[in-house]
């Protein structure tokens, strides 16, 4: 099968997370199909009032990809240009690829493109949809668009139930929930033997909503010697020292900085829990790379993580709840032999795994393609 995944979020370097889920779900893909990617942005260093774009093809990763620019162009008129500028680059590269399906990941920019190539080519497409939909609701040019395009596919495709519910609300019916696909033989089984009970947190410090005052609050109030161990960067990285202090546990916190997917097994390994507070999440990636690990986790109840964490793996509490996170950690360092690193890793692959997202995707594609 000649599958084009189109996307606006794709990592172009060994050091880039961003789209990460979408490379590991084309890897899949790859083993039994022609897979060609095709990510897509606008090169605001370049000025063209009309629809100018630039292609440039490469492997990465095992991945065949193709990075489309589209140069800006006039306020407010810059985003149908973006639009009409896609759809001439995707409409040739998808006929001289003979292309059978399109996957987009997110309906804008990419499932509207494909929803205009559907009506002139008849080329099915499907639309993995990541992130809060209001953020894809952005204005009501957006809606109208994405709606338009949800609409049009074959299936919409949530990462989640708490997903899923969002897109039903909103009128779209023809939906199924296929998690995040994670590469689990790629993560080491962590160091059973870390001589300080260590919590692990990773993720961006670009607002609050990845929880890290909670935790640090939740930790504050800890009764036993520990180790908290925090990767990532971000604008409230100074607030979030500052708060450290204020609660007195600055020798009991280890800010590592940014941690690329290169050193990310070396994180996973020197920790004995996972910790994942958000206020929000639509999935949480980072908790089935820890259980790919082999290490139990927390998180709260704030969308995607109720799909993904069961009893064999850790704990759900509620959100917004330093106390109940706190009991939870206390309960899983009281009671670590619960949790069996051997099972937790066979949970994480029979879930998210390679195969687990290849039975689903198969279904999916066949009944676009009738």
């Amino acid at each position: 099968m000649n599958i084009l995944i189109l996307t606006k979020s794709f990592p172009e370097s060994a050091e880039d997370w961003g789209g990460s889920f979408v490379r590991e779900q084309a890897k899949v893909l790859s083993a039994r199909n022609n897979v060609l990617v095709i990510k897509c942005k606008v090169n605001y260093g370049r000025f063209s009032p009309f629809f100018h774009y630039a292609v440039t093809e490469r492997n990465y990763d095992s991945v065949n990809l193709v990075i489309v620019e589209v140069y800006r162009s006039f306020p407010v008129y810059n985003q149908f240009n973006y639009i009409l500028a896609l759809f001439f680059a995707v409409r040739k590269i998808a006929r001289e690829r003979k292309t059978d399906i399109i996957h987009c990941h997110y309906s804008y920019p990419a499932g509207v493109v494909a929803g205009i190539l559907k009506r002139r080519y008849r080329i099915p497409y499907v639309i993995t949809e990541h992130s809060k939909i209001s953020a894809t609701f952005r204005s009501i040019f957006h809606r109208k668009l994405s709606l338009w395009a949800m609409r049009g596919a074959s299936c919409v495709i949530a990462v989640s139930n708490s997903l899923r519910r969002e897109l039903t609300a909103t009128g779209i019916r023809n939906t199924e929930v296929v998690p995040n696909v994670i590469n689990t033989e790629h993560f080491l089984k962590a160091n059973g033997n870390v001589v300080k009970f260590t919590i692990g947190f990773l993720g961006n410090m670009k607002n609050n909503n990845k929880g890290l005052d909670l935790l640090i609050e939740a930790c504050a109030g800890l009764d036993f010697e520990f180790l908290l161990k925090v990767g990532g960067e971000g604008v409230m990285m100074d607030q979030y020292r500052e708060l450290v202090r204020e609660k007195g546990i600055k020798d009991k916190v280890l800010f590592t900085g940014n941690v690329n997917p290169v050193g990310i097994n070396e994180f996973y390994s020197g920790i004995s829990l996972f910790v994942l507070p958000s206020r929000y999440e639509t999935f949480g990636v980072v908790l089935v790379e820890a259980m790919a690990s082999g290490i139990p986790v927390i998180a709260t109840k704030c969308g995607g993580p109720e799909d993904i964490v069961s009893p064999l793996t850790g704990l759900l509490v509620n959100n917004e709840d330093a106390d109940q996170i706190r009991e939870a950690i206390k309960y899983i360092h009281n009671n670590r032999s619960n949790y069996d690193p051997v099972v937790i890793r066979e949970y994480a692959r029979a879930s998210f795994g390679a195969e687990a997202f290849s039975d689903k995707i198969k279904i999916i594609y066949g009944n676009a393609l009738q």
